[in-house]
């Protein structure tokens, strides 16, 4: 199998939205096991740097929502590069205009596989998490209800807090632009931990009794589920997130409720007399969500962009 150049651009890779370990990061490791990963940052130099690879795909990891905000001017400069274009959806709202630069965008969720057949979108899924970092653990149960999430009005911590009180932990990056939920967090008595190495995440996420996902319809938070996931940790979801709610749905690895304090502590209390087995969880992302998955599907979007490439039916290598 010829050997692909392949450029992966997203906004600070290395330190932007913390340390970069997710299912991402390790697919585009696997990948590199076998082809010439370069990465690069958004930004005047870079744009050159990734000239001077002459890579043969582009792959951009962002949300849409960047042509409309700060970082406008840059989306463009990544759209105009002169190559074949793969966006990695990361979210937000989903207009076909906005991705017309691009050859194909892999998303996350049914629900945007669902935005882009209504609009024509050539699409396919591509996810999953680290399941090398999430795994089931023998720890003693501490808390009651755990959620790893960027501190943002769309991820509704303070719901979570004022549900958990100190039965429950968040930990997650805080934002100056919008701080009030971990604010309401503390004011409810639940502690919150600053953004934490994923190996801790996974610690905390194994000391709970289930992972209680408040994000709401534009909130995301898929990633979070799944790793729980892997955890062997349960996850509630709310009713009006359907990117998480999927999920749960699918695996029965969990419930759905309704976003009120009421629901979710009731919920919470007939999840844990369920007493689900972590196998549960962890057979399930590893029957379709592992960071391998993830490889595997960005490398048959590739190829599909660039059927001359590929040879035989491998999509890695051995």
């Amino acid at each position: 199998m010829p050997k692909l150049k392949v450029a992966f651009f997203w906004y600070g890779f290395d330190g932007r939205y913390g340390v970069w370990r997710d299912g991402l990061w390790r697919a585009m490791h696997i990948i590199g096991e076998t082809h010439d990963v370069r990465y690069f940052d958004v930004n005047e130099k870079e744009l050159i740097n990734c000239k001077e690879f002459n890579p043969d795909i582009v792959l951009f990891w962002e949300a849409p929502c960047s042509c409309r905000g700060q970082d406008a001017d840059m989306w463009f400069k990544v759209c105009r590069l002169p190559y074949k274009k793969i966006l990695l959806f990361a979210g937000g709202p989903l207009e076909a205009m906005e991705v017309i630069d691009f050859d194909l965008v892999l998303v996350e969720s049914q629900i945007n596989e669902d935005d882009c057949e209504r609009q024509g979108i050539q699409y396919m899924r591509a996810f999953g998490i680290n399941d090398e970092i999430f795994f089931p653990k023998e720890l003693e149960k501490k808390y009651d209800g755990m959620l790893q999430a960027t501190c943002a009005g769309w991820k509704r911590q303070g719901l979570f807090a004022e549900a958990m009180k100190d039965k429950g932990i968040l930990c997650g990056r805080d934002q100056k632009n919008d701080p009030q939920p971990f604010i309401d967090a503390r004011r409810f008595g639940t502690p919150v931990l600053p953004e934490q190495p994923m190996e801790e995440v996974a610690n905390l996420i194994n000391q709970s009794h289930c992972v209680i996902n408040t994000a709401s319809f534009w909130g995301g938070g898929q990633r979070a589920t799944l790793e729980a996931m892997a955890c062997g940790t349960p996850v509630i979801a709310m009713d009006d997130s359907p990117k998480n709610r999927e999920f749960v749905d699918e695996s029965g690895f969990g419930m759905i409720c309704r976003p009120t304090v009421d629901d979710i502590r009731k919920t919470v209390n007939e999840l844990k007399e369920r007493n689900l087995h972590p196998s549960n969880g962890r057979n399930y992302i590893l029957s379709k969500w592992t960071a391998r998955h993830y490889a595997e599907n960005i490398m048959k979007g590739i190829y599909r962009v660039l059927p001359s490439k590929q040879q035989g039916g491998a999509v890695l290598g051995a």
